[in-house]
């Protein structure tokens, strides 16, 4: 092949993967790779940072069709609060204001496990009060001594779901989820 072939082929395969965006987090599988038409959904965090992107993390490698992002034009935000407890406004999927109680964790409960359980409100999941610490929507009902930060398959499947195809035009939410 001529250089100028090998060239176009270069440009043309580099084109493509940046137009596909294969970012894999964690083990390359078909779990854990976004899918072509992921959505991308941004947050900030002005307290509990560490656990935030941890949290982000874990959605990216549990749920293909979403894949959080810090920074940009952030619709997912988290702030520290002392009283009140932790809790998510969410305003529509993909969107949330979240505020992580100081108190909740200074009682013994994971830092990790409430983020990712408060993201996930901002990605559509309700609270699952059955005090089953597998399930990462149960909350505080779990108990300070689970520390599973995971969304179980069930979890995972429904936010993949609610993410298939990129974007959604679900009624923006008004609930506010608070640990109880």
């Amino acid at each position: 092949m001529t250089k100028r072939v090998l060239r176009l082929l270069s440009g043309a395969l580099f084109t493509t993967i940046a137009l596909v965006g294969t970012v894999l987090v964690g083990p390359a599988s078909a779990a854990t790779a976004p899918s072509a038409l992921a959505r991308t959904v941004y947050y900030s965090a002005s307290g509990y940072s560490a656990e935030a992107d941890q949290a982000a993390q874990i959605w990216n490698s549990s749920a293909p069709n979403v894949r959080m992002v810090r920074g940009g034009s952030a619709t997912i935000r988290i702030y520290p609060t002392t009283g009140g407890g932790s809790r998510a406004y969410p305003c529509g999927l993909g969107c949330a204001t979240i505020y992580i109680d100081s108190r909740d964790v200074a009682a013994g409960n994971s830092a990790l496990r409430i983020v990712t359980h408060e993201i996930g409100h901002g990605l559509g999941l309700p609270d699952n009060y059955n005090g089953i610490c597998s399930y990462l929507m149960s909350g505080g009902s779990a108990g300070t001594s689970c520390r599973n930060p995971y969304p179980n398959a069930q979890e995972a499947s429904r936010v993949n779901q609610l993410f298939a195809g990129g974007y959604s035009t679900s009624v923006p939410k008004t609930d506010v989820y608070a640990r109880g």
